[in-house]
């Protein structure tokens, strides 16, 4: 007889599913396009999970019905971490940084607040930007409007079928600043969207006196790094890691 699957569980809160111990607070949910693979959310930067953290969540997770897992972006100490626990680095980060955001020139694109209505048509644009395997769909896109305690989403208005062009949340935690997800239709790049959006963000970190800005993108993204330096950021030593890894039944 063969054993059917069960579909992991979903939580009341859009598919988020809390993991244990809360010594490290981590919440998990499945990947877009994938509900085998198990995406985990560290929600305190600056804790470091031992390999008996993820040895655990692997274990809550299996028992839920996933079969592998993926980590968020690392930082060194905790990459060192997840591939003492067996996982693999799939994918490098470049992390960028502007001391104190400067002066902007004007806006070459009006934005607008991102609404309700604009994470569906927001997560098409991100899927078309960013491939099936790395996109965020629209729960995850509400999750990360809210992953600081002020942010700030715009979006640059299209027309028909491609009713959003790009759009961009920021965020806010005491005097440092995030530059959370930022994604252009690739039928509307080359046009200055992005930079209209990561201007109007920069401007609102400016207003609240952010004293650091942070942002990462692949290593390979060079039309990410060109206009993120071209607005004054600075690419740091550190290579942010992210990790992903089967999950025994």
């Amino acid at each position: 007889m063969l054993r059917q699957r069960r579909t992991p569980a979903a939580s009341p809160r859009g598919g988020q599913i809390t993991l244990s111990p809360p010594s490290i607070p981590a919440r998990a949910r499945a990947c877009p396009g994938d509900d085998s693979m198990a995406q985990i959310a560290i929600l305190d930067g600056l804790a470091v999970p031992s390999p008996h953290h993820f040895h655990r969540w692997a274990s809550e997770l299996s028992a839920l019905g996933f079969t592998s897992m993926r980590t968020g972006a690392l930082s060194t100490r905790q990459a060192l971490q997840a591939e003492q626990a067996g996982l693999h680095c799939v994918q490098e980060l470049a992390l960028l940084d502007m001391p104190f955001p400067g002066a902007q020139p004007p806006l070459s694109h009006r934005t607008r607040r991102m609404r309700t209505r604009d994470l569906e048509p927001a997560a098409a644009v991100d899927l078309a930007a960013f491939g099936t395997r790395w996109s965020l769909d629209a729960s995850m896109l509400a999750e990360v409007r809210t992953a600081t305690p002020m942010h700030r989403a715009r979006v640059v208005r299209g027309a028909g079928s491609l009713p959003v062009h790009g759009f961009l949340i920021s965020g806010r935690a005491g005097r440092a600043g995030y530059i959370q997800r930022l994604a252009v239709h690739p039928d509307a790049q080359r046009r200055g969207i992005g930079s209209a959006l990561l201007v109007d963000a920069l401007v609102w970190l400016r207003r609240a006196r952010t004293q650091q800005v942070f942002v990462n993108t692949h290593v390979e993204n060079e039309a990410a790094l060109l206009l993120y330096r071209a607005h004054g950021f600075r690419e740091l030593p550190e290579r942010l890691r992210v990790y992903e890894g089967a999950i025994a039944p």
